[in-house]
């Protein structure tokens, strides 16, 4: 059985569906559907959404004081079996992936583990009655489990590859290919990619608070909130990272539970962080497209720019269309391709850069073992 081709399909496809994975939590969330079932892994005590009167009536005896809504309901169960699939998904990459010599095995040991506590992240999501970072943690699984996909897949070709003495298409683990001005393009080139992937993880955070705390709508107006914003502006209370229960609404943090001063400091804090994120990403694409020869890279790097305007025409339609589902959802589809966007490239860079160096050194030991002479050599001549 060719074990690397079915791995590499695996992995695929587990990409796929962590994207939609992502969508329907997205979905759910913004849909006011993430305690459509208050309890886990079940529903009502079931394992699928109650429908009949009987199941209904049971379910209320059960959740006094919940009101029993089918649709949400269904949203959240669709969204936990379809991520129940993907850990299945993982399993077998995991079962796979030992089956594949010369591939390191820690990246398919860290997508298990991470499934696992993305599970428990779940379970805390509704257990916890959407506590904002217990929210965001969630959302942060679902993009760090993307990321790790592409980098096991890039990784787990690479090495497959030069096992059987193959090149990458396009050349991308040439040095040559990558940049017309050598190691030293290639090292800023990864650090400036490094420096992107921080700063747009940073406003992915910012982006899951300003979600999970209801502060999305807080602010109607651009570029800036309308009145005296400044007056009400609240770090300290926006960033409160642990939010005591008593300020739930009733029994729960849905519909958030913050003031107004500090959901406008979090709704702005990310306008401002949108900002920042679009000038360091289109200047990392800009070096891209100046140093690297590689075509992979190159369209990685246009596909960078169009991603960048395609995001801040979403955030900004938002802002003016009042949060509708379908822009908010794709606002979130669009980060999650940013990340896949960056990580691709950091992937690609770092792999480009490494077997040049290695190949350096090769080189050198090479010469030094061709040029100097073997002390055998040394003893017949010595003899003669």
């Amino acid at each position: 059985m060719d074990y690397p081709a079915l791995l590499s399909k695996l992995i695929r496809l587990s990409i796929g569906l962590t994207l939609v994975v992502i969508v329907l939590g997205a979905y759910t969330r913004i849909s006011d559907a993430g305690l459509g079932c208050p309890d886990w892994p079940g529903c009502y005590g079931q394992l699928n959404v109650p429908m009949k009167n009987d199941e209904i009536m049971r379910a209320s005896a059960l959740f006094p004081g919940h009101t029993i809504e089918p649709y949400k309901a269904w949203l959240e169960m669709i969204h936990r079996y379809v991520a129940g699939s993907l850990g299945l998904l993982i399993a077998a990459i995991l079962v796979v992936s030992f089956k594949v010599p010369n591939i390191p095995k820690a990246w398919p040991s860290a997508l298990a583990l991470l499934v696992v506590f993305q599970a428990a992240l779940g379970m805390w999501t509704v257990t916890l009655k959407l506590m904002p970072i217990i929210v965001v943690l969630h959302l942060f699984g679902g993009f760090a489990l993307l990321s790790l996909l592409l980098v096991f897949y890039l990784v787990s070709r690479a090495y497959c590859q030069r096992q059987n003495n193959k090149v990458i298409n396009d050349g991308c683990q040439s040095q040559e290919n990558l940049s017309y001005q050598g190691l030293h393009s290639a090292s800023s080139l990864q650090k400036m990619g490094w420096l992107s992937l921080s700063v747009l993880i940073v406003q992915i955070f910012l982006g899951g608070w300003t979600s999970s705390n209801y502060a999305a709508l807080v602010c109607t107006s651009l570029p800036l909130c309308e009145g005296d914003w400044w007056q009400a502006f609240n770090l300290s209370g926006a960033f409160t990272i642990f939010q005591h229960p008593l300020l739930m609404n009733g029994n729960s943090y849905e519909f958030g539970v913050l003031d107004y001063g500090s959901r406008m400091t979090i709704h702005l804090v990310h306008r401002f962080g949108a900002i920042i994120t679009a000038i360091t990403l289109l200047f990392f694409a800009w070096q891209l497209v100046r140093f690297s020869s590689s075509r992979t890279l190159n369209r990685a790097a246009w596909s960078l720019v169009g991603l960048v305007v395609l995001q801040i025409s979403l955030g900004i339609a938002n802002v003016v269309m009042h949060l509708p589902v379908i822009l908010a959802v794709g606002h979130n589809l669009v980060a999650a391709l940013l990340l896949l966007n960056i990580v691709f490239i950091c992937t690609q860079l770092r792999l480009s850069y490494r077997p040049k160096v290695i190949g350096q050194a090769t080189n050198h030991i090479q010469m030094r073992m061709i040029t100097k002479p073997s002390h055998n050599t040394e003893q017949s001549k010595l003899s003669k």
